[in-house]
């Protein structure tokens, strides 16, 4: 399940908490702190970078918090999860990527409701609905990462680290 969403506050100590409990593998280097840049309470973004060098593949993390209208509670509004290959970098060092890119997969609600893009077809909208084993808007960020680290010792697909399949 994502973290808490409430409120800002009680996201940075969820997220501050799992990152510093995260053991990175010696060829992961995060070429810069995660951002968390905060608007208000209920408001949020959050973009937090993994870079590995053997071989050279990414993480992207990123998600969009706003308030709930109405309430004082927040909603998750956005989220993207990529993982894949390194094909580019923009002068800081950070990943540039483009959609039809390469990867092992990327789950994100951007433009649409939560969907799947599989290593096989980057630019292919895999719907909850064709995914069996894991619903793609409880996925949570450090399951997401832990899921790549687990993949790139194992060998064994990313569909099976994250436990999905597609039908």
């Amino acid at each position: 399940m994502p973290g808490p969403i409430d409120d800002y506050f009680a996201y940075k100590r969820w997220f501050e908490t799992g990152h510093d409990g995260l053991a990175l593998p010696v060829d992961c280097i995060e070429p810069n702190d995660p951002v968390l840049t905060y608007s208000n309470q209920y408001t949020w973004d959050m973009e937090w970078f993994l870079i590995f060098t053997n071989p050279k593949t990414y993480i992207r993390i990123k998600e969009n918090f706003a308030k709930r209208a109405g309430l004082q509670i927040s909603r998750r509004i956005h989220f993207a999860y990529h993982y894949g290959p390194l094909t580019k970098t923009d002068l800081r060092g950070i990943p540039d990527g483009e959609p039809a890119d390469p990867l092992f997969v990327r789950i994100d609600n951007v433009g649409r409701p939560p969907h799947l893009h599989h290593q096989d077809d980057p630019t292919d909208h895999i719907p909850q609905s064709r995914i069996t084993g894991l619903v793609l808007e409880k996925v949570d960020l450090f399951d997401f990462v832990k899921a790549a680290f687990r993949h790139r010792l194992s060998g064994k697909s990313i569909a099976v680290e994250l436990g999905y399949g597609i039908v």
